[in-house]
Parts: structure tokens; C-alpha cells; sequence
């Protein structure tokens, strides 16, 4: 059967800029036109696995025994090896940095950054990050790829930071608190908002991303603003369809929509903020941070992306939540009612916030493939003990990627050796944190072809079912009565099931059929 390896994707947009959404919509047309991995990519995406447990098991390890598993909080998003948000590192172009968060109760939290080959990348099926926007266009081994971008009025992605709750938070929450998630997420955001100090951190941050995406928005394909695709779904995932090459039509894109709504978009993090209310900023933000907006030129990206202008607020309007925020300001004392330490710092915004002096972390600077980035840590001999174990550990695994590499590209040729030779001695390796797991893991992986997915019904039309089934899309008429494609040579189907490529092909060949 023939590979459709089309549509390889990049997308890039700021942290609670539409960015996940965007993600969302582009992996749904990837999944549904049946398209697939380059096979050693396929070949290696198991191997890269087996590394991020090797690595998973080494950083628990070595909290668990120092200050015990209930004091650890390690959200599973980051187990993954890939897992986190990434960037192309500024120091060489072939690695790129995955930055993940963990807190101790009692003791603190750091991020910290994974140094991996920029090639595991392609882990994902969508290549994306929340960084440097100028960067990924510019690069020769990107020039291929449809490139997305999304973006939001610059005011509302800095109120959804507030509201938002981060991986680690969540963590926290789901196994510590009781309380409502609603309930919560305002507390929090009234800690921060009565923060200007904070805020404005939040507020730089952005503007950096701003100031570096507003000069090269136009070398991006399709810059999705998350307003048009919140008010206008349909219209808007057609456009995005349209920008990849091959268009849909209406009612699938309100299929996919359906998909997407209002829902958690991760796997593990429980607490993603997806409340989607346009305006919803309104309610929350007071003229002390309209003014902190205005003084950091927000304007400019407001005209620039077709949103209106700055206007200040009448006082005598405001909500109570407003008129609580400005009491706390005008006191110099940000709000904590009901908020244990612990869950303040652990959703404190540490990645997506440019602190001010006053704000201390600590930072270790890399070893092997590891860097302490922002630490509140108090014990000083956790991080140490954790760098010192995690270099090594992560040095071991940046060495095995870079002979995967080869020995993948090799096995998709035919020659299994390299792959042989590479399980044989890291299955011992790996052994070192995963014990008697390691073996079995990989004595799992062989070069059998990967398991095609069941068929899948992604739509009808003028008396069709159609089906996805292993790259092609089957539009089989309801009159047949239910029927196991998945048991079907595609050689001998009866000419009346059509077979095509993407799913605008198979609209295309239902509408011909019917006039026939």
C-alpha cells in the first residue's frame, strides 16, 4: 500500500495564544487524510519511548528516596520524552531544548531543561513550540513544511495566564485539595492580579514573542487569530484546511469542531484552561494593568492584528472581583485568602514570565544534557544530588538518540543490525533505573510492520459512509448493510465502495457517483 507522507506541518503561537487549539485542528486533518510518519521515524518513535521512561524512573527515583513519593509532584505530560514545551537551542541548531516542572511539598519547585537531538522533534506528528518565532521559518530544513501561526488579542492571553493552572498545579490539586476547580482558579488569578509586579513580568514576556513575530507573520502560511475560530468554527477550520493544501467542506469542518469544543486538549494535565468566552478579560483586569499595557506599546500589536484599540474602564462599573483587585493594590498586598504556599508557588508562571530583580531563583547551569533553569528549591542538596544523577542519565540517553538515528534509517531499509545491536546494549544500559523492565521493553521492538488503526467512520453524505482505513478513505454505500473493511482485500472491493486519498476527494467522488 502506498505511504501518503503528506503534510508535514509547523506551528508556532505564544502560551495561551490559540496555540493548542490550532494544534488540535491541524492533527485532526493530518489523522483523518491518512497521513503517516516517514517508516524511520515510525521505526523510532517506540525507541524515544523507552528513553523517556529510562529518564522518568531516574528522576523519581531519586526524590522518592530522598524525601519520599507523597512529597513528589512530577504531572505525567512530562514523563514523556518529548514532553513540554521546546525551543531550537540558541547555541546549536541541531539540539533543541524541553523544558519540564516539578515541586517537592514543603521544599519547592524548579523547571528544568532536556537537552535532546533536534531530530526527535518528529516524535510528534506536528512539529511545534511557543518560541522564537523568527527562527523556524528561517530554516532551510523547514522549508517544506506548511507553516501555522496563532495569535490573540495580547490583553486576553495575559488574563488567560492568570486563570490558567500549569501542569505541576494541577498535579498538586488533584492529589492535595478538595476544592473547586472554579474556586481555585480565581483565587489563584486574584493572587496575581493584585500582583502589578507580577503581571508586568507576564506582560514582558509577551512582548518579547510579540515584538519578534510582528516582523515575520507574513513568512508563515496561515495566521490563525483564536477569536475568528471561537465565534466562527467551521469558517475558520476551512481556512486552516485551505491554507494545508487540501480543503474541506462545512460539515466536516463542524465535525471536527465537535472534536474540539470546550474540551481538555492534554493528556495527563487535568486543569487546562479552555473556558473560550470571548471578553471574558473585561471582568477581571482593572485600569492599574490597562496602564501597564499601554506603557509597554500593546497597541501596536492591537492595531496590527485587527483588534480594538485600548479604552479604559469607568470605576463605577467595575465587578467586585475589580473593586477587590484595586483594594489589594492600592494596600500593597496581593491577595492569598485561601491559598496554602505550596499551590502558590507551584502555579506561579515561572516559564511564560520575565522576573523583575526582586523575584530570586536559583540556576545551575548545564550538565551532561541538564539545566536547573528556575529553582525555589531550599534544600540545596536536592539539586545538587538531582543534577549530579540526572547528567549522567541524561548524557547516556542524548548519546543513544544519536545513534537511533542511523540505525532507524537503516532498519526502514531493510538492514536490522545497527537496531539489533543498539537494544542489545541498552536494554542493559537502561536497566540501570527501569531493572528487569528495560529488557522486556526492548525485546518487545522488532521490524514488524506497525499495526494498521481499526477503520474509523469520519463522515456520510447522499447515502455514504465514509471510513478511514490505513492512509485511504472509503466511501461505502449505507445500502451494503454493515461491513468489516478492516477483513477486505482493497483489490477486490466491489466497484461501488470509492477509494481516495483525502476526504474532499471522497465528497468529490460521492457527488459524480450520484449523478451517474
Amino acid at each position: 500500500m502506498l505511504r501518503n507522507t503528506f503534510g508535514r506541518f509547523l506551528v508556532i503561537g505564544p502560551p495561551r495564544g490559540g496555540f493548542t487549539l490550532l494544534l488540535s485542528v491541524l492533527s485532526i486533518l493530518y489523522r483523518d487524510r491518512g497521513n503517516v510518519k516517514p517508516r524511520a521515524q515510525e521505526i523510532a518513535d517506540p525507541y524515544i519511548a523507552i528513553a523517556g521512561e529510562y529518564l522518568d524512573a531516574a528522576i523519581r527515583d531519586w526524590f522518592c528516596t530522598q524525601v519520599g513519593e507523597d512529597r513528589l509532584f512530577f504531572n505525567k505530560e512530562f514523563s514523556i520524552l518529548v514532553g513540554g514545551p521546546k525551543w531550537i537551542s540558541t547555541e546549536d541548531e541541531d539540539t533543541v531544548c524541553v523544558r519540564k516542572y516539578l515541586g517537592i511539598k514543603g521544599a519547592g519547585d524548579f523547571t528544568f531543561l532536556l537537552y535532546l537531538p533536534r531530530w526527535v522533534l518528529a516524535f510528534d506528528e506536528i512539529i511545534h513550540s511557543h518560541s522564537h518565532p523568527a527562527r523556524w521559518p528561517a530554516m532551510p530544513d523547514y522549508a517544506e513544511f506548511r507553516k501555522f501561526a496563532s495569535i490573540r488579542n495580547p490583553i486576553d492571553i495575559i488574563h488567560s495566564s492568570v486563570f490558567s493552572i500549569n501542569a505541576l498545579a494541577s498535579e498538586y490539586i488533584q492529589r492535595e485539595l478538595r476544592l473547586d476547580e472554579h474556586q481555585i482558579r480565581r483565587e489563584l488569578a486574584l493572587n496575581k492580579l493584585t500582583n502589578p509586579e507580577f503581571v508586568s513580568g507576564l506582560i514582558v514576556f509577551l512582548k518579547k514573542y510579540l515584538d519578534e513575530f510582528i516582523f515575520v507573520a507574513d513568512r508563515f502560511d496561515y495566521v490563525m487569530r483564536w477569536e475568528d475560530l471561537i465565534q466562527h468554527p467551521s469558517e475558520e477550520i476551512q481556512c486552516i484546511a485551505q491554507a494545508t493544501g487540501e480543503p474541506t467542506d462545512a460539515e466536516y469542518a463542524a465535525r471536527v469542531w465537535s472534536e474540539l469544543d470546550h474540551r481538555n486538549l492534554t493528556r495527563y494535565h487535568r486543569h487546562s484552561f479552555r473556558r473560550g468566552l470571548l471578553y471574558d478579560w473585561q471582568f477581571n483586569l482593572t485600569n492599574t494593568h490597562l496602564k501597564l499595557f499601554e506603557d509597554a506599546g500593546f497597541g501596536e500589536y492591537l492595531q496590527r492584528f485587527g483588534y480594538d484599540p485600548i479604552t479604559h474602564f469607568k470605576e463605577s462599573d467595575y465587578t467586585p472581583d475589580q473593586l477587590l483587585i484595586e483594594e489589594h493594590i492600592r494596600r500593597g498586598r496581593p491577595y492569598i485568602e485561601n491559598l496554602d504556599d505550596d499551590l502558590i508557588t507551584f502555579a506561579f508562571n515561572k516559564t511564560n514570565f520575565t522576573p523583575s530583580p526582586r523575584f530570586k531563583f536559583k540556576h545551575y547551569p548545564r550538565q551532561g544534557a541538564i539545566e536547573i533553569e528556575r529553582s525555589t528549591v531550599r534544600d540545596e542538596a536536592l539539586e545538587t544530588g538531582f543534577m549530579a544523577r540526572m547528567a549522567r542519565a541524561s548524557e547516556v540517553v542524548f548519546d543513544y538518540l544519536q545513534k537511533l538515528r542511523p540505525a532507524a534509517v537503516e532498519a526502514a531499509a531493510g538492514n536490522d543490525a545497527p537496531l539489533a545491536a543498539l537494544r542489545e546494549q541498552y536494554s542493559k544500559v537502561f536497566s540501570e533505573w527501569l531493572g528487569d523492565r528495560s529488557a522486556s521493553m526492548f525485546s518487545s521492538l522488532t521490524r514488524a510492520e506497525i499495526t494498521v488503526a481499526p477503520p474509523r467512520l469520519v463522515g456520510s453524505a447522499a447515502g455514504y459512509n465514509i471510513v478511514h482505513l490505513g492512509g485511504y478513505h472509503y466511501s461505502v454505500p449505507q445500502s451494503l448493510g454493515p461491513m468489516d473493511l478492516g477483513q477486505l482485500d482493497r483489490s477486490t472491493l466491489p466497484p461501488t465502495i470509492l477509494v481516495t486519498r483525502t476526504y474532499g476527494e471522497a465528497l468529490q467522488s460521492i457527488a459524480r457517483a450520484a449523478k451517474t
